[in-house]
């Protein structure tokens, strides 16, 4: 795998294929922002993306192209395929017979690339490959596959994104410095590897409690939420800080401007003053006027740099500029006064009163601490208050001592908190605790009925940072909500806008751009149902920024507090958190835990996609939802494809087809034993008898006030098994149910004997046909049948044959309808 070591190849800008000075991106890769300089091809560390416009999805640290920087050959090598796919009808390329497709590869996808080609020359490296490139073989190009399989060992793996970057160095070996791979690497097999394989659904155990819990937060949660968001917003701000003292520096400056003003006068002790003897500078008075009384200190004497500022006073006042004053009169004649630091503390009475009042409300939690503490009785829990955080809770930030173990009135009220929180009035607070921690009481949140059988609020407490936690929650409740029933792309949701709801075609739906495949952002419609429109609208309160929906959160008191955020987010990431935060308070909340899965945006879009194509006409109504060109005018290819079901999703229609199959046979059941007749029609007896049949079996079955088998409602699965076995050849349908007989069906008359096999409910004729059996449930479409024909022949205006042919209808529906309103 080694071969005769030659000398890398030197950078230099004559070599490259491409001069240093020629732009990176032009107008074909999007609208250039012309305030933001373009980098160029010589840069060798990055190229970033700010002169284009950025897709809200992308974060701004990944929307630029890093170069490795373990070696300058490599170096020029990424840059120069970078470059290409950048520009792909550059021609250099052309000239060399490089023919790619018109459109430049996304910033993103070259980015992913050059990292690639980052990961290849390191393994190079390391394993003493020859420097030129044209002199790898085909071993060399296999080991390298070889050895990402065996670094992925963990999990299956396929290698196409590894094989895009050897050809890449293979298509463009006319253009590289020094020449590109001389192997084709298409052709190449590694051991271990799989075919890419297409997106996966969501399976249905994790996908119907993640929907409902993302509704749960929507429909129920979010007005507490964004109330209590709105609360934290609309505290007052806090006081600003003392100023503090000056800097060194600007002590000197501010003590040479006050010196240098003419009118100024050095106050001077008037009589002795304790050591200082009259005629001595005031030096703390001083200090307060050149610090605005932010400090009484700077010209003390034991401070290092007061000696040279006291020699600068003295020699001003020895020209006689002084002023005699004594103490009292220092404050009232020159305006002194010290900066206020905190306020006056209040009466131990006061004190003791506050706490106990604080105390007294079982919904205030004191934050404790826990440990645990072995000893020779085993282990125990100890919960210490948090003395300083509860002084702040109670008494305000400027009380952080009234709680003190060194005053026999602190240690007092300790004394009173320990007994409520061995009273079991705590909370826990974990790590460094500060204002954000501090737990509020949320009597008047929405009541659940929480997992224990309880029923309260589904948050009792909330401090600031669980605040924050929720906020993100209820994002990413929405972004899942809207994911999974729009089925738009992760770009295309992070690019919703305010006031993006729209109506098209008479339906409602939301406006955002479609970048796929496309050269620049297309404006695009998308249909949603009215819970997606109401959840936009929580999102639309939600966002602080001015236009986009999606953006990065924090909780409403951490530093720059009602900041609009950077739009975009991490969907993986708000995914996981929304997940793992539903799952760790699902106990309080009520919510059903989400199974563990690793679920990403485009999930979403293949299972929703995969549900829809089970409908009537699915497969065209996905192909424009999900904005795929249609290459047949009533079909599309690529959506056949993508919505096609997989097992999980096949056995869960087989598990609700076969579910609802046996709700209509127990109704069935429990019907006849109330002594109802249950349907009429040639074939009602049959249906009567095999229901008596299976009443019969039924074990331990006993009839309630109502006449109904209690037994059928402890097992409705064995009740329609029971109906099932007596009666298997049942057809359930919307006209009419058939209990198939292929010698006395009137819909497969016509039909070779071989084809006679099962019904063709569609064709039924429930007037004529032995086999056929109404029921009260498809009373509604009969009777509106009825209705209908009844009002079309009320016009006169009809033509004979037209007439003739509804009438024979009628008297067809009558004979079931008469039979309905008589018999049921």
């Amino acid at each position: 795998m080694t071969a005769p070591a030659r000398p890398w190849i030197k950078t230099a800008s004559e070599q490259a294929a491409f001069g240093d000075d020629e732009l990176v991106f032009t107008a074909a890769n999007g609208p250039l922002d012309k305030q933001v300089p373009v980098p160029r091809f010589g840069e060798p560390e990055r190229w970033g993306g700010a002169c284009l416009p950025r897709p809200s999805n992308v974060i701004p640290a990944n929307w630029r192209i890093a170069f490795p920087q373990f070696d300058p050959v490599w170096n020029l090598r990424a840059r120069e395929v970078a470059f290409a796919h950048l520009n792909p009808t550059h021609p250099v390329l052309r000239a060399a017979g490089v023919f790619r497709l018109a459109q430049p590869s996304h910033l993103t996808t070259v980015r992913q690339l050059v990292n690639r080609i980052g990961v290849l020359g390191r393994w190079a490296h390391e394993h003493n490959l020859p420097e030129d490139l044209p002199l790898w073989d085909a071993g060399m190009l296999t080991a390298f596959l070889a050895g990402r399989v065996r670094a992925w060992a963990s999990r299956t793996l396929s290698l196409n994104s590894y094989r895009s970057v050897l050809t890449a160095l293979y298509e463009l070996r006319h253009v590289l410095t020094g020449g590109g791979l001389s192997v084709d690497p298409a052709p190449l097999e590694v051991a271990g590897t799989v075919p890419t394989t297409p997106t996966r659904t969501i399976a249905p155990a994790v996908w119907w409690p993640l929907l409902r819990a993302a509704w749960t937060y929507i429909d129920r949660f979010a007005e507490d939420i964004l109330t209590a968001r709105d609360e934290v917003l609309a505290r007052p701000a806090k006081p600003d800080p003392p100023a503090p003292a000056p800097a060194r520096h600007r002590v000197d400056e501010r003590l040479e401007g006050w010196l240098a003003d003419p009118d100024t006068l050095i106050p001077v002790h008037a009589a002795p003053f304790r050591t200082s003897p009259a005629g001595t500078p005031m030096w703390s008075v001083i200090s307060m006027l050149i610090t605005d009384g932010a400090n009484h200190t700077v010209l003390d004497r034991t401070r290092p740099a007061a000696a040279g500022r006291r020699r600068r006073v003295l020699a001003e006042a020895a020209r006689r500029r002084t002023v005699a004053l004594t103490s009292g009169q220092a404050q009232a004649v020159l305006g002194v006064q010290r900066a206020p630091t905190r306020k006056p503390p209040r009466s131990p009475g006061e004190l003791d009163a506050v706490l106990q009042e604080w105390l007294a409300d079982s919904t205030h939690l004191v934050p404790v601490r826990e440990d645990t503490i072995h000893s020779r009785q085993g282990p125990r829990t100890v919960r210490t208050p948090r003395w300083a955080v509860l002084a702040r809770l109670i008494y305000g930030t400027q009380s952080p001592h009234t709680i003190s173990v060194s005053t026999a009135a602190g240690r007092r009220r300790r004394e009173r908190v320990q007994a409520a929180v061995d009273a079991g009035q705590y909370q826990v607070l974990i790590g460094q605790a500060h204002g954000v921690d501090l737990p509020r009481p949320t009597p008047h949140f929405t009541h659940v009925q929480r997992a224990d059988g309880t029923t309260g609020p589904w948050r009792t407490h909330l401090t600031d940072r669980e605040l924050g936690d929720e906020l993100r929650a209820l994002q990413g409740a929405v972004y899942c909500f809207v994911a999974a029933l729009s089925m738009m792309r992760d770009s295309e949701i992070q690019e919703i806008r305010r006031g993006a709801m729209t109506v098209h075609y008479g339906s409602p739906a939301v406006r955002s751009h479609k970048r796929k495949n496309e050269p620049a952002p297309i404006a695009e419609k998308w249909w949603i149902i009215d819970p997606v429109a109401t959840a936009l609208t929580v999102l639309e309160r939600l966002s602080q920024h001015p236009t986009h929906l999606f953006t990065t959160l924090t909780h409403p008191g951490a530093f720059g507090r009602g900041a609009s955020g950077r739009r975009g987010v991490r969907a993986p990431d708000v995914i996981d958190a929304f997940i793992a935060h539903i799952n760790f308070r699902h106990t309080y909340t009520g919510v059903q835990p989400i199974p563990e899965a690793r679920v990403r945006p485009h999930q979403f879009r293949k299972t929703m996609s995969v549900i829809c194509a089970q409908e009537p006409d699915g497969e065209i109504a996905l192909g424009i939802q999900l904005k795929h060109a249609a290459r047949r005018i009533l079909a599309n290819p690529t959506t056949h494809s993508y919505a096609a079901p997989d097992g999980t999703w096949m056995r869960e229609f087989d598990d609700r087809l076969a579910t609802a199959a046996a709700a209509k046979l127990t109704n069935l059941l429990t019907a006849r034993t109330a002594g109802h007749p249950v349907a009429v029609g040639p074939t009602a007896p049959r249906l009567h008898a095999g229901l008596d049949r299976a009443a019969a079996q039924v074990p331990d079955a006993h009839t309630s006030h109502e006449g109904e088998l209690q037994a059928l409602v402890a097992d409705a699965r064995t009740a329609a098994d029971l109906v099932r076995s007596e009666l298997p050849e049942l057809y359930f349908g919307t006209f009419n149910h058939c209990l198939w007989q292929p010698e006395r069906a009137e819909c497969t008359k016509q039909l070779p004997e071989a084809e006679r096999g099962a019904p063709l409910i569609g064709a039924c004729q429930p007037a004529r046909c032995r086999n056929s059996a109404v029921t009260a449930n498809h009373a509604r479409v009969w009777l509106a049948e009825h209705h209908d024909l009844a009002q079309q022949l009320r016009d006169r205006r009809l033509p004979p044959a037209r007439r003739a042919a509804l009438q024979a209808r009628l008297e067809d529906v009558e004979i079931t309808t008469t039979a309905l309103t008589q018999d049921l």
